[in-house]
């Protein structure tokens, strides 16, 4: 049994890249990719869903991303378990989602001048991050200049050094847009960080 799963996953599985947040490829190997069912990430849309399995020897984790090389796509693994028969590990099951943007993340360190003045300067953090976005709302909201749109969106992305407030700015349609960091969940995915972030009001 062992052999044969493992004949199946190098013979019939696509060559993939793995690499870490910093875009280091960890290994390079085969695995047989296929669509997932929705029963385990009913918050994440369905398209995006992905099952992968690796053969068991290769150290896969929550938090890695994995690269397509005949198609380019990039996949965030987000749930690994594994499967056995009998005593024997067969494969590393994975649940990945599509990577849908590459995101600039900054902190804003604030300065102040001899008068008083305090200036932003945005540090960067991660540049061309790999990460899963899905859309939460959209409305207009009442500031002192007038109405404004406010957009907020969930991000996905492996555990890095992000603190609320950082500055986060997604690809959309090709030009980049600022947001703001809200809040983080640490809690929902071993290895993997969800980023609420809105439309960005400081300046």
């Amino acid at each position: 049994m062992f052999d044969t799963k493992r004949e199946i996953i190098l013979d019939e599985g696509l060559p993939v890249d793995v690499i870490d947040w910093q875009g280091n490829t960890l290994f390079s190997t085969k695995a047989l990719l296929g669509k997932a069912t929705k029963q385990f990430f009913s918050e994440i849309s369905l398209e995006y869903h992905r099952k992968a399995q690796f053969v068991p020897e290769l150290d896969v984790k929550n938090g890695q991303i994995v690269r397509v090389i005949p198609t380019g796509e990039h996949y965030l693994i987000m749930a690994t378990y594994n499967e056995v028969f009998g005593t024997e590990k067969l494969a590393t099951i994975t649940r990945l989602v599509e990577c849908n943007n590459e995101v600039l993340i900054q902190t804003l360190v604030e300065t102040a001048d001899d008068d008083g003045n305090i200036y932003r300067t945005p540090t960067p953090i991660v540049n061309g991050l790999k990460a899963y976005v899905e859309m939460k709302g959209g409305d207009l909201v009442q500031y002192k200049p007038g109405l404004q749109s406010r957009l907020e969106f969930d991000v996905y992305i492996p555990v890095i050094d992000v603190e609320v407030l950082d500055q986060i700015h997604l690809n959309i349609n090709g030009k980049f847009v600022p947001f703001k960091v809200e809040y983080i969940d640490e809690l929902s995915f071993q290895g993997i960080m969800i980023l609420r972030v809105s439309t960005e009001t400081r300046r």
